[in-house]
Protein backbone atom coordinates (compact mmCIF):
# COMPACT_ATOMS: atom_id res chain seq x y z
CA UNK A 1 0.00 0.00 0.00
CA UNK A 2 1.75 3.31 -1.07
CA UNK A 3 1.57 6.61 1.19
CA UNK A 4 -0.16 9.49 0.65
CA UNK A 5 3.09 11.49 -0.10
CA UNK A 6 3.91 8.67 -2.08
CA UNK A 7 0.52 8.75 -3.87
CA UNK A 8 1.47 12.42 -4.64
CA UNK A 9 4.25 11.60 -5.94
CA UNK A 10 3.09 8.97 -8.35
CA UNK A 11 0.40 11.02 -9.56
CA UNK A 12 2.63 14.08 -9.98
CA UNK A 13 4.68 12.02 -11.91
CA UNK A 14 1.90 10.56 -14.54
CA UNK A 15 0.81 14.35 -14.60
CA UNK A 16 3.95 15.48 -16.14
CA UNK A 17 4.97 12.32 -18.62
CA UNK A 18 1.22 12.89 -19.50
CA UNK A 19 1.59 16.52 -19.91
CA UNK A 20 4.56 15.55 -22.51
CA UNK A 21 3.06 13.14 -24.88
CA UNK A 22 0.09 15.36 -24.99
CA UNK A 23 2.83 18.15 -25.88
CA UNK A 24 4.23 15.70 -28.53
CA UNK A 25 0.76 14.12 -30.04
CA UNK A 26 -1.08 17.29 -30.47
CA UNK A 27 1.84 18.62 -32.40
CA UNK A 28 3.37 17.16 -35.20
CA UNK A 29 5.13 13.88 -34.63
CA UNK A 30 2.53 11.37 -35.82
CA UNK A 31 1.28 13.36 -38.59
CA UNK A 32 4.67 14.40 -40.20
CA UNK A 33 5.89 10.86 -39.58
CA UNK A 34 2.90 9.59 -41.81
CA UNK A 35 4.54 11.84 -44.07
CA UNK A 36 7.76 10.97 -44.19
CA UNK A 37 6.40 7.12 -44.78
CA UNK A 38 4.43 7.70 -47.37
CA UNK A 39 7.68 7.98 -50.35
CA UNK A 40 8.97 5.61 -48.16
CA UNK A 41 6.52 3.01 -48.71
CA UNK A 42 5.53 4.23 -52.26
CA UNK A 43 9.83 3.59 -52.89
CA UNK A 44 9.12 -0.05 -52.42
CA UNK A 45 5.94 -0.46 -54.37
CA UNK A 46 8.04 1.00 -57.22
CA UNK A 47 11.52 0.27 -57.37
CA UNK A 48 11.56 -3.09 -54.76
CA UNK A 49 8.36 -4.61 -55.99
CA UNK A 50 9.13 -7.99 -56.70
CA UNK A 51 10.68 -8.35 -53.42
CA UNK A 52 7.01 -7.74 -51.35
CA UNK A 53 4.49 -9.93 -50.71
CA UNK A 54 1.07 -9.00 -51.37
CA UNK A 55 0.53 -9.59 -47.12
CA UNK A 56 3.14 -7.32 -46.38
CA UNK A 57 2.18 -4.74 -48.91
CA UNK A 58 -1.37 -4.74 -47.59
CA UNK A 59 0.13 -4.88 -43.10
CA UNK A 60 2.38 -2.04 -44.44
CA UNK A 61 -0.52 0.03 -45.86
CA UNK A 62 -2.32 -0.66 -42.93
CA UNK A 63 -0.03 0.42 -40.37
CA UNK A 64 0.62 3.47 -42.25
CA UNK A 65 -2.79 4.64 -43.19
CA UNK A 66 -3.53 3.77 -38.87
CA UNK A 67 -0.39 6.34 -38.74
CA UNK A 68 -1.90 8.73 -40.82
CA UNK A 69 -5.70 8.63 -38.99
CA UNK A 70 -3.76 9.13 -35.46
CA UNK A 71 -2.21 11.80 -36.42
CA UNK A 72 -4.86 13.56 -38.23
CA UNK A 73 -7.30 13.62 -35.64
CA UNK A 74 -5.80 16.75 -33.61
CA UNK A 75 -6.42 18.51 -36.98
CA UNK A 76 -9.79 17.30 -37.72
CA UNK A 77 -11.51 20.45 -36.74
CA UNK A 78 -9.23 22.48 -38.64
CA UNK A 79 -9.53 20.11 -41.71
CA UNK A 80 -13.81 20.04 -41.19
CA UNK A 81 -13.52 23.87 -40.88
CA UNK A 82 -12.04 24.02 -44.02
CA UNK A 83 -14.54 21.67 -45.68
CA UNK A 84 -17.26 23.53 -44.36
CA UNK A 85 -16.09 26.94 -46.05
CA UNK A 86 -16.10 24.45 -49.40
CA UNK A 87 -19.30 23.74 -48.95
CA UNK A 88 -21.07 26.82 -48.36
CA UNK A 89 -18.82 28.19 -51.52
CA UNK A 90 -20.58 25.19 -53.51
CA UNK A 91 -23.92 25.87 -52.41
CA UNK A 92 -23.31 29.96 -53.53
CA UNK A 93 -22.64 28.77 -56.53
CA UNK A 94 -18.51 29.53 -56.20
CA UNK A 95 -17.57 28.23 -60.04
CA UNK A 96 -13.82 28.02 -58.19
CA UNK A 97 -14.96 25.85 -55.49
CA UNK A 98 -16.92 23.58 -58.05
CA UNK A 99 -13.58 23.09 -60.30
CA UNK A 100 -12.05 22.53 -57.09
CA UNK A 101 -14.24 19.29 -56.00
CA UNK A 102 -13.94 18.40 -59.99
CA UNK A 103 -10.32 18.11 -59.57
CA UNK A 104 -10.00 16.47 -56.19
CA UNK A 105 -12.71 13.79 -57.73
CA UNK A 106 -10.03 13.26 -60.38
CA UNK A 107 -7.27 12.74 -58.44
CA UNK A 108 -9.26 10.53 -55.71
CA UNK A 109 -10.15 8.46 -58.90
CA UNK A 110 -6.17 8.54 -60.03
CA UNK A 111 -5.14 7.52 -56.68
CA UNK A 112 -7.18 4.54 -56.65
CA UNK A 113 -6.17 3.24 -60.03
CA UNK A 114 -2.91 4.15 -58.96
CA UNK A 115 -2.95 1.69 -55.87
CA UNK A 116 -4.83 -0.96 -56.91
CA UNK A 117 -2.26 -1.33 -60.36
CA UNK A 118 0.47 -0.71 -58.36
CA UNK A 119 -0.70 -3.45 -55.45
CA UNK A 120 -1.67 -5.87 -58.34
CA UNK A 121 1.48 -5.94 -60.11
CA UNK A 122 4.16 -8.34 -59.17
CA UNK A 123 7.52 -6.13 -61.15
CA UNK A 124 8.17 -2.83 -61.23
CA UNK A 125 7.09 -2.26 -65.03
CA UNK A 126 7.18 1.94 -66.28
CA UNK A 127 3.50 2.08 -67.59
CA UNK A 128 1.91 5.36 -67.34
CA UNK A 129 0.49 4.67 -64.07
CA UNK A 130 4.49 4.12 -62.69
CA UNK A 131 5.33 7.11 -63.84
CA UNK A 132 2.00 8.49 -62.17
CA UNK A 133 3.39 6.73 -58.69
CA UNK A 134 6.94 8.37 -59.08
CA UNK A 135 5.67 11.99 -59.57
CA UNK A 136 3.87 11.15 -56.13
CA UNK A 137 6.96 9.22 -54.52
CA UNK A 138 9.13 12.82 -55.48
CA UNK A 139 5.84 15.19 -54.22
CA UNK A 140 5.48 13.75 -51.23
CA UNK A 141 9.59 13.18 -50.57
CA UNK A 142 10.64 16.18 -49.19
CA UNK A 143 8.17 15.63 -45.88
CA UNK A 144 10.61 12.83 -44.80
CA UNK A 145 14.03 15.19 -44.57
CA UNK A 146 11.43 17.86 -43.47
CA UNK A 147 11.58 16.40 -40.17
CA UNK A 148 14.47 18.38 -39.19
CA UNK A 149 13.57 21.45 -39.45
CA UNK A 150 11.35 20.30 -36.53
CA UNK A 151 13.74 20.67 -34.10
CA UNK A 152 12.03 24.13 -33.41
CA UNK A 153 9.27 22.14 -31.68
CA UNK A 154 11.97 20.49 -29.66
CA UNK A 155 13.36 24.04 -28.58
CA UNK A 156 9.80 25.70 -28.25
CA UNK A 157 8.73 23.27 -25.78
CA UNK A 158 11.64 22.72 -23.45
CA UNK A 159 12.23 26.01 -23.25
CA UNK A 160 8.40 26.76 -22.52
CA UNK A 161 9.04 26.08 -18.86
CA UNK A 162 5.61 24.23 -19.04
CA UNK A 163 7.28 20.52 -18.89
CA UNK A 164 10.00 19.67 -15.73
CA UNK A 165 13.81 19.26 -16.46
CA UNK A 166 13.76 15.73 -15.85
CA UNK A 167 10.29 14.94 -18.32
CA UNK A 168 12.20 17.41 -20.93
CA UNK A 169 15.04 15.08 -20.65
CA UNK A 170 13.68 11.99 -20.06
CA UNK A 171 10.65 12.09 -22.04
CA UNK A 172 10.37 15.07 -24.07
CA UNK A 173 13.16 14.95 -26.11
CA UNK A 174 14.03 11.77 -26.63
CA UNK A 175 10.45 11.29 -28.15
CA UNK A 176 11.39 13.81 -30.58
CA UNK A 177 14.76 12.78 -31.29
CA UNK A 178 13.56 9.64 -32.10
CA UNK A 179 10.90 10.69 -34.45
CA UNK A 180 13.12 13.11 -36.67
CA UNK A 181 15.89 10.11 -37.05
CA UNK A 182 13.03 7.87 -37.80
CA UNK A 183 11.74 10.26 -40.13
CA UNK A 184 15.03 11.01 -41.81
CA UNK A 185 15.96 7.51 -41.91
CA UNK A 186 12.42 7.24 -43.94
CA UNK A 187 14.55 9.70 -46.57
CA UNK A 188 17.46 7.37 -46.55
CA UNK A 189 15.90 4.31 -47.18
CA UNK A 190 13.50 6.17 -50.14
CA UNK A 191 17.04 6.99 -52.17
CA UNK A 192 18.56 3.29 -51.36
CA UNK A 193 15.27 1.53 -52.91
CA UNK A 194 15.48 3.71 -55.57
CA UNK A 195 19.71 3.62 -56.10
CA UNK A 196 18.55 0.09 -56.20
CA UNK A 197 16.12 0.32 -59.07
CA UNK A 198 19.01 1.67 -60.98
CA UNK A 199 21.38 -0.43 -60.56
CA UNK A 200 19.19 -3.37 -61.15
CA UNK A 201 17.86 -1.46 -64.77
CA UNK A 202 21.99 -1.33 -65.75
CA UNK A 203 21.28 2.78 -64.52
CA UNK A 204 24.16 2.60 -61.76
CA UNK A 205 26.11 6.07 -63.13
CA UNK A 206 23.14 7.70 -62.77
CA UNK A 207 22.57 7.20 -59.04
CA UNK A 208 24.79 10.00 -57.63
CA UNK A 209 23.02 12.75 -60.45
CA UNK A 210 19.96 11.62 -59.01
CA UNK A 211 20.56 11.43 -55.89
CA UNK A 212 22.00 14.93 -55.62
CA UNK A 213 18.79 16.38 -58.41
CA UNK A 214 16.72 14.76 -54.91
CA UNK A 215 18.17 16.52 -52.36
CA UNK A 216 18.33 19.98 -54.22
CA UNK A 217 14.50 19.45 -54.88
CA UNK A 218 13.69 18.10 -51.41
CA UNK A 219 15.77 21.55 -50.16
CA UNK A 220 13.80 23.53 -52.48
CA UNK A 221 10.42 21.42 -50.60
CA UNK A 222 11.80 22.18 -47.11
CA UNK A 223 11.69 25.66 -47.61
CA UNK A 224 8.67 26.22 -49.31
CA UNK A 225 6.86 24.06 -46.46
CA UNK A 226 8.86 25.97 -43.77
CA UNK A 227 8.91 29.20 -44.41
CA UNK A 228 6.26 29.38 -47.00
CA UNK A 229 3.79 26.68 -45.68
CA UNK A 230 3.14 25.16 -48.22
CA UNK A 231 2.60 21.04 -48.49
CA UNK A 232 2.72 18.21 -51.12
CA UNK A 233 -1.29 18.66 -51.57
CA UNK A 234 -0.70 21.93 -52.85
CA UNK A 235 0.98 20.51 -55.95
CA UNK A 236 -2.24 18.83 -56.85
CA UNK A 237 -4.80 21.18 -56.25
CA UNK A 238 -2.61 24.64 -57.27
CA UNK A 239 0.43 23.44 -58.98
CA UNK A 240 0.66 26.95 -60.93
CA UNK A 241 0.82 28.43 -57.54
CA UNK A 242 3.33 26.38 -56.52
CA UNK A 243 5.71 26.55 -59.06
CA UNK A 244 5.28 30.53 -59.09
CA UNK A 245 6.70 30.38 -55.36
CA UNK A 246 9.24 28.18 -56.32
CA UNK A 247 10.83 30.70 -58.90
CA UNK A 248 10.59 33.52 -57.03
CA UNK A 249 12.21 31.61 -54.01
CA UNK A 250 15.54 30.71 -56.66
CA UNK A 251 15.63 34.25 -57.81
CA UNK A 252 15.75 35.74 -54.30
CA UNK A 253 18.82 35.69 -52.48
CA UNK A 254 18.54 34.92 -48.99
CA UNK A 255 15.69 32.09 -49.92
CA UNK A 256 18.35 30.69 -52.04
CA UNK A 257 21.19 31.13 -49.42
CA UNK A 258 18.77 28.52 -47.42
CA UNK A 259 17.43 26.33 -50.04
CA UNK A 260 21.94 25.90 -50.48
CA UNK A 261 22.58 25.13 -47.01
CA UNK A 262 19.58 22.83 -46.79
CA UNK A 263 21.07 21.14 -49.80
CA UNK A 264 24.40 20.63 -48.16
CA UNK A 265 23.32 19.61 -45.09
CA UNK A 266 20.82 16.87 -46.57
CA UNK A 267 23.73 15.84 -48.74
CA UNK A 268 26.05 15.53 -45.85
CA UNK A 269 23.56 13.60 -43.55
CA UNK A 270 22.49 11.80 -46.49
CA UNK A 271 25.27 10.25 -47.13
CA UNK A 272 26.36 9.28 -43.35
CA UNK A 273 23.09 8.13 -42.41
CA UNK A 274 23.40 6.16 -46.23
CA UNK A 275 26.92 4.66 -44.87
CA UNK A 276 25.33 3.60 -41.10
CA UNK A 277 22.31 2.33 -43.26
CA UNK A 278 24.04 -0.24 -45.60
CA UNK A 279 26.71 -1.00 -42.55
CA UNK A 280 23.74 -2.78 -40.32
CA UNK A 281 22.27 -4.03 -43.25
CA UNK A 282 26.10 -5.63 -44.41
CA UNK A 283 26.26 -6.98 -40.91
CA UNK A 284 22.48 -8.62 -40.93
CA UNK A 285 23.69 -10.27 -44.14
CA UNK A 286 27.49 -11.27 -42.36
CA UNK A 287 25.46 -12.78 -39.12
CA UNK A 288 23.06 -14.61 -40.82
CA UNK A 289 25.96 -16.55 -42.70
CA UNK A 290 27.68 -17.05 -39.57
CA UNK A 291 30.57 -15.09 -40.29
CA UNK A 292 31.72 -12.51 -37.20
CA UNK A 293 32.19 -9.03 -38.71
CA UNK A 294 35.34 -8.54 -35.96
CA UNK A 295 36.86 -11.62 -38.21
CA UNK A 296 36.90 -8.96 -41.48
Amino acid sequence: MLRPDQTAFARSLLTDISAAFDNVYSGWILWNLFLAFLPLFLSFVLFRRKEISQAKLWVASIVVIAIGIVGLWPRLPRVMRAQMQLVDALSSGDRSAQLKVIWWAVLVLISLTLSFSLFRRKKSSRTVLWWLGLVAFIAFLPNAPYVLTDIIHLIRGTSSGGLRVWVVALVFVPIHAIAILIGFEAYVLSLINQAYYLKQRGNGRYILPTELLIHALSAIGIYLGRFVRLNSWDLATDPTSVFSIALNTLASKRPAAVVLVTFIILTVLYWVMKQITLGLKLRAYYSKRGIDALDL
